[in-house]
């Protein structure tokens, strides 16, 4: 997950109450009955006597960048609701959820850096501050499993590591903008916390090692780049020459090969996911977005009524938050459908948020 202090206009199409489920190759949506999974008896509580309710699972949570607002969206993929506005601490004024939604880096107004907060339920923790860390940086980047996160300030000229995001965050490398090879565009870090590449605005792609940088690869123009989880192998995307390659061993032997070609359309800041399974892009300019499947190379568009802002990786694996602000519908993207589907999530009524709770 990558954020960058950008704004971003959404256009949001309000369908309300429908769910969508979307073909192979931008074929038109059919209406989809999506039927609830059988609740876990974890998610059913027993009163005294025979009253009973049911509390839905949480999917994830949706949040706009730069926003402190945050609601659960609660349920399955097709039959999902967003809660109120949960309570968050104190002096939060913008939030940024790791992949997985188990944690999130936050700033905070009382707060000379950038902070942690967990989300181990919809009861979000207090706010952990990193010592050292940049208090307001223009991107964050993640590893695949949250566990790990680069941050980078302009205007400090300076590049952090935070490792121990699940348990004891705190700065574990720290570069100036006079050891990177060139202006930054991106950064990937692995799952390792130690492994780090930059994405340059000449679109280079470097190792930065603890020796120095070492060019891996030059593209056209440099979309995104993203490890595989528990790899050192990362996804680039080249935005003009409309392929996604595989980059292998990028700390040891490097080697490139490319996964998919013809990727169209993608205009503007770029977002791409894995799950290792399936790679998944868009832009903040497209209205649709391309899955890979990274075992067949078998590649699918779908398209999309609403214009993407993240691809936030929710408690599902292949489950996305698409869109969200404040005051609007959500929309969350489901690659484990066989041929992909895109979901709107409705605020919940009094009645369901109450139930929910």
């Amino acid at each position: 997950m990558c954020r960058y202090r950008r704004g971003a206009i959404l256009l949001l199409v309000c369908m309300a109450g429908s769910t969508l489920n979307f073909g192979c190759g931008g074929g038109g949506g059919l209406p989809r009955t999506t039927t609830p999974a059988t609740q876990t008896s974890q998610g059913l509580q027993t009163g005294s006597g025979s009253s009973r309710f049911m509390q839905a699972p949480i999917l994830g949570f949706a949040y706009a960048a730069g926003s402190s607002e945050v609601r659960t969206i609660n349920g399955i993929p097709g039959a999902s609701v967003l809660s109120p506005p949960i309570v968050l601490p104190d002096g939060i004024t913008a939030i940024v959820f790791a992949p997985g939604q188990k944690s999130a880096l936050v700033e905070s107004a009382n707060s000379t850096s950038i902070g942690v907060v967990s989300f181990l339920s919809a009861e979000p923790g207090p706010i952990t501050p990193v010592a050292g860390a940049i208090a307001q940086p223009d991107i964050i980047v993640f590893s695949p499993s949250g566990a790990a996160a680069a941050l980078y300030s302009t205007a400090e000229g300076k590049l952090q590591v935070i490792g121990g995001l699940r348990d004891r965050p705190q700065v574990t490398r720290n570069l100036t903008a006079d050891e990177l090879p060139d202006p930054a565009r991106t950064f990937a870090i692995a799952d390792d916390g130690v492994t780090l590449l930059e994405g340059t605005v000449n679109s280079g792609v470097y190792l930065l090692a603890s020796g120095g940088a070492q060019l891996l690869e030059n593209v056209s123009d440099l979309g995104a780049i993203v490890f595989n989880p528990s790899s050192n192998d990362a996804l680039i995307l080249d935005r003009s020459g409309n392929t996604l390659s595989l980059l292998q061993s990028v700390s040891s032997a490097p080697a490139s090969r490319t996964l998919a070609s013809g990727l169209t359309g993608l205009d503007g800041y770029i977002v791409l996911q894995t799950n290792g399974r399936t790679a998944v892009v868009t832009s903040i300019n497209a209205n649709h977005l391309w899955e890979v499947d990274l075992r067949s190379y078998q590649t699918q568009e779908l398209p999309l009524s609403t214009t993407p802002a993240m691809l936030q990786p929710l408690r599902i694996s292949g489950e996305y938050l698409l869109a969200w602000q404040p005051g609007q519908l959500a929309w969350i993207v489901d690659t484990n459908a066989p041929k992909g589907a895109v979901y709107l999530v409705p605020t919940a009524a009094p009645a369901q948020a109450a139930l929910a709770r």
